[in-house]
């Protein structure tokens, strides 16, 4: 096993030169947000921006479009109609995969999706999905367990359960789980093809044939609701700012945990554990980033 360390993370962000512009560093397009869930929208958009992209697009209903823009104007909104359940209606998909046909677009999907995830990533994903790559977070990977996501992933793929996701993911316990974290960490990166970060306290990353790694950063303020949507938003912008300079999933996934554990160890030095809020993390990041960057 191997840890993830302040020197591993400096040479592997994005490069930002002179004489790049936005469509140098790619674009995202984040599925998220129900009429239960709009915040987690709002910080997975955001922590996409942050993390890089250059272009962020939201699918979502209109309540959920209103409130991402309020916070983050620079979001691209894609309106889609609502279903009965208070989510995106699955067949607005079909749309979303023609505009995106051309675009080199990272699919972001999950995040406060509600209980139509299963048919509205299905309907992303499949055969000759345009994504070239994706990230997917929280009931993408809830779909996922129960079937009701069904086909290939993209080649380039990310997971990203916490320890009672990934039970489901694997069909078994959470006591199993956190019993052999790096074992159920190699088990879910084999079984589903794919880059899987196994979340918590050091959480664990690797991909199929590759070592498992270990995250040095981060503290008990994370654990509260919120925090996943925006690690999800920030590996999105990561990997899709460094695609076009030869970064893979697995260094963006590697990047976007220790930066979110750093962030959140500055944050509880100034606003302590207790009372830190996940949207209090973005602060926190550029002053990371500011320190990694010089």
């Amino acid at each position: 096993m191997q840890d993830i360390t302040r020197s591993v993370v400096r040479g592997l962000l994005p490069r930002r030169d002179a004489d790049t512009n936005k469509g140098s560093f790619g674009s995202v397009l984040a599925v998220a947000g129900s009429m239960a869930y709009r915040g987690a929208a709002a910080l997975c958009v955001e922590g996409a921006l942050r993390g890089g992209a250059g272009l962020v697009y939201l699918a979502a209903i209109e309540p959920v479009l209103q409130l991402v823009l309020s916070r983050t104007p620079e979001c691209c909104p894609c309106g889609c109609r609502t279903d009965n359940t208070g989510g995106i209606r699955a067949q607005d998909t079909a749309a979303l995969r023609a505009w995106f046909a051309d675009k080199n677009t990272v699919l972001l999907a999950g995040p406060g999706l509600g209980e139509n995830a299963g048919a509205i990533c299905g309907g992303l994903l499949g055969k000759k999905a345009p994504w070239a790559a994706a990230v997917l977070d929280a009931d993408a990977l809830n779909a996922l367990a129960a079937g009701t996501l069904r086909g290939p992933l993209p080649e380039h793929t990310i997971l990203t359960p916490h320890p009672g996701e990934a039970a489901r993911l694997l069909d078994t316990t959470v006591g199993e789980i956190q019993a052999d974290r790096e074992q159920a960490v190699r088990q879910l990166a084999d079984e589903y093809h794919c880059v899987a970060v196994l979340k918590g306290s050091g959480t664990l990353i690797t991909a199929p044939g590759e070592p498992v790694w270990r995250n040095t950063t981060g503290n008990a303020g994370l654990a509260k609701g919120g925090s996943g949507d925006i690690l999800a938003g920030m590996m999105a912008g990561i990997l899709s700012a460094g695609w076009r300079q030869g970064h893979t999933a697995l260094e963006a996934a590697l990047t976007a945990v220790w930066l979110h554990g750093a962030a959140a160890d500055h944050c509880a030095a100034r606003r302590s554990k207790t009372a830190m809020l996940p949207r209090d993390l973005f602060e926190d990041l550029g002053a990371v980033l500011t320190e990694l960057e010089s």
